[in-house]
């Protein structure tokens, strides 16, 4: 049975983990997305490296957003400035309590 903890939750970003099968969960908006804590780790890493406007491009409605893929191929997250923000920090946020977590184990 999973034993769900909140590592952050910042507007619409949260981001928690199982401590017994230790799935991390980010909860964007309508979608969900389950890592392996090594997955996580390297998808904090890649986000920690990319920056909005090296990678971002105009949508239909004007809106200047990054597009970052998750482990699904065919599933991608698209972020405007202020919610990539959000999510590097929530990210952040997460990757040292999930430490903490770590240490208190």
């Amino acid at each position: 049975m999973c034993d769900i903890r909140t590592l952050c939750a910042k507007k619409q970003a949260h981001i928690s983990h199982c401590a017994n099968c230790q799935t991390v969960y980010i909860w964007h908006n309508n979608l969900v997305l389950n890592f392996t804590p090594q997955d996580f780790q390297l998808f904090y890493e890649t986000l920690e490296h990319q920056e909005f406007y090296d990678c971002s491009m105009m949508f239909p409605d004007g809106e200047e957003r990054v597009v970052v893929h998750s482990p699904c191929r065919d599933i991608s997250f698209t972020f405007t400035q202020s919610e990539w923000l959000n999510m590097k920090e929530a990210l952040q946020e997460a990757i040292l309590l999930q430490q903490v977590y770590e240490l208190i184990r």
